[in-house]
This record gives C-alpha cells, sequence and structure tokens, in this order.
C-alpha cells in the first residue's frame, strides 16, 4: 500500500508565489506532498487559516503571511514544520508553535551568501569613497575632486564581526580574497569555528577600538538591542566603518547620528530602527559620511526560488522523519523554552 502524501499548505499569493515556487520548485513539492495554495490573493485573517489549517502537517510561509498563533497552533495536531521562505520568523510564530514540538525554519542559510555580499558592497564602497565621486562626477559636474577622505583598499585591513552566524560566517567567507585579519566577537561561537574561516576570536572592545571596518551580523534579541550604544560608539576609531545589514535594533540610533555628526568614522546602513521605511526627514539622509540603502541586503527576487526549493527540501525531510536542516529554536528567537 502506498502511504498517503503529507498535505502543505502554501501561504504566498501572486507574484510571490510564482517567486518563491516556480515551476521546477513546484513540481518538486507536488512529486511527494497534497498541496493546497492559498486562493485569496490577500494575506489570510486568523480565522480563514484557522479553517484551512486542520488537517496540514507542513505549511510554507513567506512575506505577507499570517500568524501562526496559539489558537492556530491549537487548531493543527498534524502540524510538524512551519518553513519559512523569507527572513526571520519572529512576526509569524508564537511560542506555542515550539511547545507543541513544531519544527520551525527560516531560510537564514540562503539568505546569508546574499547579505554577505552585501556586506562586502558597502565596505569597499565606503573604503574607496564611491558614492562622493559618483555624486562629484554626475551632479557636480567635476572631475577633480577635493575634500574627501583618500580612497582606501580593503586588501589586508583589520575587518570585525559582531556575530558569528550565518550572515556573519557569509561575510567571512568573501572576504578570504583580501587578506584581511579578520576578528569576531560571539558568545554562541566556537574559536575553531572561527578559525576555519580564518578568523580569531576577540572581544567586543577590541574589535570596536582596533578594526579598520566593523560589520554588524548579530540577531535581534532583548540581548543585543542597543549593542552597539553611545558609550561603545565612541569607541570606534577616527576613519573606520561601520556595516550594519543585520537589524537595526543592535545600535542606538540616536547616539549613532550625534556620532556620524562629527564626521569621525562612517557608516553604510541597510537597516534602521524604530522606523522603517526611514523618514523622508531623517537626519541620516543629509550626512555625507554615510551609505544608506533600504533594508535590500537580502535575496534579489530572481533568487527568491532559492528559498523555496530549501524550504521544500526541509518539509519532504521533516515529513519523511528525518532532522530538518537549520531549524530555529524559542531560545534563538528570545523566548524561554
Amino acid at each position: 500500500m502506498t502511504a498517503a502524501k503529507p498535505t502543505v499548505l502554501v501561504l504566498a499569493h501572486g507574484k510571490l508565489l510564482e517567486q518563491i515556487l516556480p515551476d521546477h520548485v513546484r513540481a518538486e513539492l507536488e512529486s511527494f506532498a497534497a498541496v493546497r495554495y492559498q486562493e485569496v490573493e490577500r494575506k489570510l485573517t486568523e480565522d480563514e487559516l484557522l479553517e484551512a489549517i486542520p488537517e496540514v502537517e507542513a505549511a510554507i510561509t513567506t512575506w505577507g503571511s499570517p500568524r501562526f498563533t496559539a489558537r492556530v497552533v491549537a487548531a493543527a495536531p498534524q502540524l510538524k514544520i512551519i518553513a519559512h521562505a523569507a527572513g526571520s520568523v519572529k512576526p509569524y510564530v508564537e511560542p506555542a508553535a515550539f511547545e507543541k514540538g513544531i519544527v520551525v525554519v527560516g531560510s537564514a542559510e540562503v539568505i546569508a551568501q546574499f547579505v554577505g555580499e552585501m556586506a562586502l558592497l558597502l565596505t569597499l564602497a565606503s573604503l574607496r569613497e564611491l558614492p562622493r565621486y559618483n555624486q562629484a562626477l554626475k551632479q557636480e559636474r567635476r572631475w577633480e575632486v577635493e575634500g574627501f577622505g583618500p580612497p582606501d583598499t580593503l586588501f589586508r585591513q583589520r575587518v570585525g564581526l559582531i556575530g558569528f552566524g550565518a550572515t556573519g560566517r557569509a561575510f567571512a567567507s568573501v572576504l578570504k580574497p583580501f587578506e584581511v585579519d579578520l576578528l569576531c566577537f560571539d558568545p554562541h561561537a566556537e574559536a575553531v569555528e572561527m578559525a576555519a574561516l580564518g578568523a580569531r576570536l576577540a572581544s567586543l572592545e577590541e574589535i570596536l577600538t582596533t578594526c579598520r571596518v566593523i560589520s554588524l551580523h548579530a540577531a535581534s534579541v532583548p540581548a543585543t538591542e542597543h549593542l552597539i550604544d553611545a558609550e561603545r560608539l565612541r569607541l570606534i576609531p577616527d576613519g573606520a566603518i561601520l556595516i550594519n545589514t543585520a537589524r537595526g535594533t543592535l545600535i542606538d540610533m540616536k547616539a549613532l547620528v550625534e556620532e556620524l555628526k562629527t564626521g569621525r568614522f562612517k557608516a553604510a546602513l541597510d537597516v534602521f530602527d524604530p522606523e522603517e521605511p526611514l523618514p523622508p526627514d531623517h537626519p541620516l539622509r543629509d550626512l555625507p559620511n554615510v551609505i544608506l540603502t533600504p533594508h535590500m541586503a537580502g535575496p534579489v527576487p530572481s533568487r527568491y526560488w532559492e528559498m523555496g526549493r530549501y524550504c521544500v527540501d526541509n518539509v519532504r525531510r521533516v515529513c519523511s522523519g528525518q532532522p530538518a536542516i537549520g531549524a530555529i529554536t524559542a531560545e534563538q528567537l528570545g523566548w524561554k523554552a
């Protein structure tokens, strides 16, 4: 007798569904699962999800999916895995999912390569003064540029990583050709793991006081809120570059603005706190020593399918009794077990 296929609910719709589950990924999912696709072209309400969830064994979520509240979890006796084809899963699940033993996975391992690439781009653009030279030639119609700091190289600089999770490791990987002196602060990472990617364990203070490039890769949890506060911002050396492609909550933004106004160091920021989008009148927009990008360090749309495939692989594994790859714990989200 052939075993029944697991029922999988896909909570994506429209163009995003086509990007995350294009034909070849959808065919892979449908080869082993009975798939239910969201019928409405909008975010489901909690009541609609409650109606859809009782017989479901796996759910694939993404940006704009409904939240798996305690009520939803209670109504899903067969649910084994929530696979999130996007970044942070925290807005889409509640502690009840972990309490019930449901496996939760995100796509951080996939996204990390693109965030590492963006961190490299922001580092090189900052060192080479790329935005300011571009402005001088295109908007100011100048060739000889005065008053800028001299462009510099990434080769053999000292670089500090704050956080050595998936994105930190991805950035470390793309830094290898530049022969940097790589330092890392992460209370949860092993020195051996760092050494494999050419990094050495360092204190937060050593990174902040000695590195030319400081790149943030820590998770946003209560323990890391305003990790880089006013006191620590004052430790950053003149001429250094602060990169944030992680989460805006890691930095005290008001203190950062005040420190950047001095012109002592530069920053390249892809994330902000407490508001995104960044308000039109935000003082960061007027500072010449800052590069700003609109929370775009993750995957480009043409590669969303890699997140979908990662989720499909994990759904297959869990529904066949195998452990998930990259399962998330409640503790990682700042919740008690």
